[in-house]
């Protein structure tokens, strides 16, 4: 993961000289679509030329996560920073700059925009804040240097009255000029970082719909999806075994349950699979143990067991939807008999889980999210 310096490099040809800037900080551990939708919103509200996030740096974020507690989830600097810059790519006017994570010392929000100054120094700077911050603002580090040169645009949500609170305070007063109010755009409610994080510790397969799809991915390949499992096909989720108790017609033949039917393919004469029509699930486990093996037995037995599966949960109506209700649950077929080709043995972990995953590509199948 790198970060594409050109775009911060002092020397070139500046970008916007008679435009402005918004600058969006904070620690986006992780980043949603709560922060796309807003700095994308106030550069439309200042017809701004760029909107640049400015990511915290690690100690920062980190000393944030131990105050809440969560010292576990604090996210890399780098997947973060990759994680906005996947965001950024999709508006030419967004950008990332990671220059906070190279301070040495506690990073101020004046210095930060007095770098970015010095690298579009033609460029008006407002910084993006939250109307509820209005009071921390007057204590900001440098503030009455940081309002004389730079401007703050206050983002207005629900009853908040940002003019109000500025009006009231002594200091802030002197500066309402300096002030731009934006009221918060629709479709933020409840999409926040800590909200992405709280669903991504339950594992809320919703969790998903609070970011960008390609943060999604990120968060997926780096192992913060915490994802659902059914760890094994019991009671409730019974239904899921190739014992229970269900209709399937295959090849030309009813039988009660999906074992039989599978035991049955192992046969070398298609007349011997008659036998197999008549019997529950443990008897014709048991008959197709003594069965002598067609030759191919080993090369066509997982597609054999997938046709099974999705005549099974296509052809039980009942079956299919409890099949859809699993939703995005991974499903493994957790055993103590160590079987680890078609399950997971639960004495191990260990495990192909075939039959799991022919179970989630039949469930996706039938969803048509396959």
């Amino acid at each position: 993961m790198t970060t594409d310096r050109t775009l911060y490099t002092p020397q070139t040809a500046d970008p916007c000289p008679q435009g402005c800037i918004v600058v969006m900080g904070g620690s986006f551990n992780p980043p949603t679509l709560a922060h796309q939708t807003l700095l994308l919103a106030a550069l439309d509200a200042l017809d701004a030329d760029y909107g640049i996030f400015v990511p915290s740096s690690h100690a920062y974020v980190a000393n944030k996560m131990r105050k809440l507690r969560r010292p576990e989830e604090v996210y890399p600097e780098q997947l973060r920073l990759e994680m906005l810059q996947a965001m950024a790519s999709e508006d030419a006017r967004l950008r990332v700059d990671d220059l906070e994570f190279h301070r040495t010392q506690k990073a101020y929000t004046y210095e930060t925009l007095e770098e970015l100054q010095t690298r579009y120094p033609h460029a008006k700077l407002y910084f993006l804040a939250g109307g509820d911050k209005i009071e921390i603002i007057a204590r900001w580090h440098r503030i009455r240097e940081f309002l004389d040169r730079f401007c703050i645009l206050v983002v207005r949500r629900d009853s908040e009255d940002p003019q109000a609170a500025i009006e009231a305070h002594p200091f802030l007063r002197q500066y309402r000029d300096r002030f731009v109010v934006l009221d918060a755009p629709d479709g933020m409610e409840g999409v926040s970082s800590s909200a992405l994080r709280d669903k991504l510790r339950l594992g809320d397969p919703s969790a998903e719909t609070l970011c960008h799809p390609r943060v999604w991915e990120l968060l997926r390949e780096n192992g913060m999806v915490n994802t659902p499992c059914v760890p094994s096909f019991q009671n409730e989720y019974r239904f899921l075994s190739n014992f229970w108790d269900a209709p399937v017609t295959y090849q030309g033949l009813t039988y009660q349950n999906n074992e039989a039917a599978f035991q049955a393919q192992k046969c070398v004469r298609p007349e011997d699979r008659l036998a197999f029509t008549a019997m529950d699930a443990a008897k014709a486990k048991r008959l197709g143990r003594q069965t002598a093996l067609r030759p191919d037995w080993e090369e066509v037995k997982v597609g054999i067991m997938e046709e099974i599966v999705r005549a099974k949960f296509t052809q039980n109506e009942d079956l299919k939807q409890k099949l859809l209700e699993t939703g995005g649950m991974t499903l493994e077929e957790g055993n103590r008999w160590h079987d680890t080709f078609w399950g997971i043995d639960q004495n191990t972990g260990k495990g192909e889980n075939h039959l799991g995953k022919i179970l989630m590509k039949v469930r996706d199948e039938i969803a048509g999210t396959a």
